[in-house]
């Protein structure tokens, strides 16, 4: 089953950003496509998260399954598939403002943060692409970098002042969809097609 999930961060919702865009442009490429709402996103909770997270995606991940996750989303994402007792291969997981860390200027997610047991040894997928602003005042580009060496890819920076929300002119997200559409469109040489 062609799947996509999309997976906001703190302080944001299904709604937000460029998810509905991108979750349309998919719908039209005979994607199934599900954003998922994880609760009360100015105070994350890692079991609430976890629990949406699961409820969305559990039976579903396949080798034809896109991930799209935003910011603290990329953390919770990453800890949920390291936490499956077997973590199905899938087509493509695609990072944008990614970390793995506490961040210095979001102290409040420290405590969020700590409870993670992310294992990116774990993380099974055939592409993985991460996205980072050069000049985000959020996550800094240097914390997207390193999560990107971690799971062995390099960092798309992209010259731009902000975090990819809407109040930066993220209403759509061209780059992500192009570098979506790009894997989409390759053969798979692992099975010769």
């Amino acid at each position: 089953m062609k799947n996509m999930f999309i997976v906001h961060g703190y302080q944001a919702h299904t709604h937000s950003h460029w998810f509905q865009w991108l979750a349309n442009k998919m719908k039209a490429s005979d994607y199934e496509v599900e954003v998922i709402y994880l609760p009360d996103s100015n105070h994350p909770d890692i079991d609430r998260w976890h629990t949406a997270l699961h409820n969305s995606m559990t039976h579903k991940l396949n080798s034809e399954t896109l991930i799209v996750a935003h910011s603290l989303g990329v953390v919770s994402v990453l800890n949920y598939l390291s936490q499956l007792s077997q973590c199905p291969y899938i087509k493509g997981l695609f990072l944008v403002s990614g970390f793995n860390e506490t961040l210095e200027n979001l102290p409040e997610l420290d405590y969020y943060i700590n409870q993670t047991d992310v294992q990116l040894d774990r993380i099974n997928a055939q592409h993985i692409v991460t996205i980072g602003s050069d000049y985000d005042s959020v996550v800094d580009i240097k914390a997207t970098d390193r999560l990107s060496n971690a799971l062995g890819t390099q960092t798309i920076h992209v010259t731009h002042h902000g975090h990819f929300l809407a109040s930066d002119g993220y209403e759509t997200f061209e780059l992500l969809r192009e570098q979506i559409t790009t894997i989409l469109n390759q053969k798979n040489s692992e099975i010769g097609i």
